[in-house]
């Protein structure tokens, strides 16, 4: 393998299952003084990929574009990117972990793909624009491969 990976790194994306839902994404900045309604809108989301994320400076939101396309009209007063698509890299990661997606995210990086990384619990997730979605995922399976193959070759 090329990439030079932290101990234990190989494994781990060699048991990694890349997973999305065809969903369009757009990702939502609102005044900080908008909480209240960033709350209502994402009390709605059950079951649905979403991020809330308060700072002192502003609210983001990471929502599907079909459910923010029936409310934005009557929230006014934010800013919004759309055309993104989640990949999430489907395996259950240690809070501790070093390294895991620092590696994702170069591998992106040096093909000029930008993302907007998002970690849950255990889980981490990225957004890659429309148009890069396709390239992104075959980086990305393409590593996950490298890495299968790379632990076969040493098991052999």
């Amino acid at each position: 393998m090329a990439r030079e990976l932290p101990p234990g790194l190989t494994h781990l994306f060699a048991q990694t299952k890349l997973y999305t839902d065809g969903e369009e994404y757009v990702i939502i900045s609102l005044p900080v003084e908008r909480q209240r309604e960033a709350v209502t809108l994402f009390a709605q989301l059950y079951g649905l990929f979403a991020a809330l994320l308060f700072d002192k400076d502003e609210v983001t939101l990471v929502v599907p574009w079909a459910v923010w396309e029936g409310v934005r009209e009557a929230l006014g007063g934010f800013e919004e990117a759309r055309g993104y698509r989640l990949i999430t890299f489907d395996l259950p990661l240690e809070l501790g972990l070093v390294g895991y997606l620092a590696t994702a995210s170069s591998l992106l990086a040096e093909q000029g793909i930008s993302i907007y990384a998002l970690s849950a619990y255990a889980r981490d997730h990225v957004l890659v624009r429309e148009d890069e979605f396709d390239r992104a995922w075959t980086i990305l399976s393409d590593f996950i491969a490298r890495c299968q193959a790379t632990l076969s070759e040493s098991a052999g």
